[in-house]
């Protein structure tokens, strides 16, 4: 084995064991975006899209605690995650399986109304501006963030493959 391959080897299993020991401990950042049509107002449309910071993984209750949310709501800034039982039961738990959601679901602030995002049946938003707003969602998305630690273990992998190949 020439030193490019001993070298590539090191740096690989150096990196994927880094990563290994790493991703326990880190919180999981999801995107997530979702949009629907008001039951009251078929011209009144919602789309939100944004990013959803948990803590680690919970394995006795397979899920994530949210813990913080950015991103908008029809182009407005969310403002914040709402407490856990503040609006509607929300208990901010993002399941690990599908649905990702509960029937109480997660609740934030935009321009002070406040809103609840949850699973009966199928996805829906419920509004709170004074008087109550429903949303039954047409579109649904929740996805994982890979760490860069993740990323970087990847990349060491694909530089090991075409080390190899380049020079096989």
């Amino acid at each position: 084995m020439n030193f490019d391959k001993k070298l590539a080897v090191t740096i690989t299993g150096t990196v994927c064991l880094l990563t290994t020991m790493m991703a326990p401990v880190s919180a999981a950042i999801f995107n997530f975006s979702y949009s629907g049509t008001s039951v009251l107002d078929p011209n009144d449309i919602v789309t939100v899209a944004g990013k959803l910071t948990t803590n680690p993984y919970d394995s006795a209750t397979n899920s994530y605690e949210i813990v913080d949310i950015t991103g908008t709501r029809n182009g407005n800034p969310i403002e914040s995650l709402l407490s856990p039982g503040l609006f509607l039961d929300n208990e901010n738990l993002l399941l690990a399986e599908t649905p990702a959601l509960d029937e109480f679901g997660f609740a934030y602030t935009v321009g002070g109304a406040l809103y609840n995002v949850f699973y009966t049946y199928d996805y829906l938003e419920i509004g709170e501006q004074g008087y109550y707003t429903g949303y039954p969602l047409t579109s649904f998305s929740i996805t994982p963030i890979p760490e860069s630690s993740l990323i970087l273990g990847i990349l060491s992998i694909t530089a090991l493959v075409v080390i190899k190949k380049n020079k096989g």
